[in-house]
């Protein structure tokens, strides 16, 4: 398998698609053209999906589209593409109207908007021409993010992603509780196919062990002890994702939350501002504790842990109260903070932070 090449889901549907998204964005019919530049991932064996950009000339202006395609012949990548296209499609739909009729809109900047905008998201294979695509935003400023991916994250950008993780959790514990019917569907969705449920594990064990291949480099120093806990983090991880143990405090998670899937915003002065949230195709409903011991242990070093791992937590329940109050909720009867440190316990007693 490590040496067979996968080729994209590239056909007609895409031309078209993105032919249609140019028109809705004002270019005039049949006076535009579309370039691609592409940063295919050659060999996809591990990923889930070709990534490239499609750019759009015509009436004096250039709109650029950030494209993805699942592999043509991988039924377990084409089963996560669908996995993210429901997300982008239905779930984070439905978190923006729910937030919009509490009153919280993306200029308030109060709200969880840190996705890329999506254009399209659609997977149909049962046609005799399969039809895949997922098209999102594209900002230049995506390209100026420049950390170095084997470095640890620091202080200032973790405090980021923490205010983000506390707001997309604390959006499904609002609408678990007061749109029940609605939030269903989202629950179903983090076990789509069933019988998928142990690729899906299988494939988080990959990205696992892939992340720690990729930062192993720099965290050479701590090389045995990331060996000697690493079977024991992972089980944590899995269990985390079982909603028979880990209810009634499942949310809607990324699944995925390390440095490589973060988009980060700076100003001026490289001070971040704002954070978006890449690659939902591992979303599931599952644990809260999934994402927050995913991103600690992949992407923060043990000393960093050591030293702001009470303090980072503290921040992301605070914006989690915070944000479910907006939306209606209480977070000290239905996400304590208490029960967030008992969660995160076992974890921490394992990498002795």
């Amino acid at each position: 398998m490590a040496s067979r090449k996968i080729t994209p889901m590239f056909n007609d549907y895409v031309y078209e698609a993105i032919r249609r998204i140019a028109v809705e964005q004002g270019f005039t019919p049949d006076l535009f053209s579309v370039d691609f530049d592409e940063e295919t991932r050659l060999e996809c064996d591990g990923y889930v999906s070709f990534v490239f950009k499609a750019i759009i000339n015509g009436d004096d202006r250039e709109f650029t589209l950030w494209c993805k395609v699942p592999p043509n012949d991988d039924k377990r990548s084409l089963e996560l593409f669908k996995r993210e296209c429901f997300f982008y499609r239905e779930t984070l739909h439905g978190f923006y109207e729910f937030q919009s009729e509490k009153g919280v809109s993306e200029e308030s900047g109060e709200g969880f908007y840190a996705t890329p905008r999506c254009y399209l998201a659609h997977c149909n294979t049962d046609k005799p021409e399969p039809e895949a695509l997922i098209m999102l935003e594209y900002n230049e400023a995506f390209e100026k993010w420049d950390w170095d991916k084997l470095e640890p994250i620091n202080l200032e950008h973790t405090r980021l992603v923490m205010k983000y993780l506390g707001r997309l959790h604390a959006l499904s514990f609002a609408m678990k509780e007061q749109r029940p019917e609605v939030f269903e569907q989202y629950k179903q969705a983090g076990v789509v196919a069933g019988e998928q449920g142990s690729d899906l594990i299988t494939l988080m064990k990959e990205s696992f062990d892939r992340a720690l291949t990729t930062m192993k480099t720099r965290f050479e120093s701590e090389q045995e002890r990331i060996t000697a806990v690493k079977d024991g983090v992972f089980e944590s991880l899995k269990g985390c994702c079982d909603p028979a143990t880990a209810e009634p405090y499942c949310v809607v998670t990324h699944g995925d939350c390390w440095i490589n899937n973060l988009i980060y915003s700076h100003n001026e002065n490289n001070v971040a501002t704002g954070v978006i949230l890449t690659d939902w195709q591992s979303s599931r409903y599952a644990s809260p504790i999934l994402d927050l011991c995913y991103f600690f242990f992949i992407s923060a070093g043990e000393q960093f842990r050591r030293e702001h791992m009470d303090n980072l937590l503290h921040h992301y329940h605070a914006s989690l109260t915070d944000f479910l109050s907006k939306l209606g909720g209480d977070a000290s009867r239905q996400f304590p903070l208490t029960t967030l440190l008992r969660l995160m316990k076992p974890y921490r007693d394992l990498l002795g932070s």
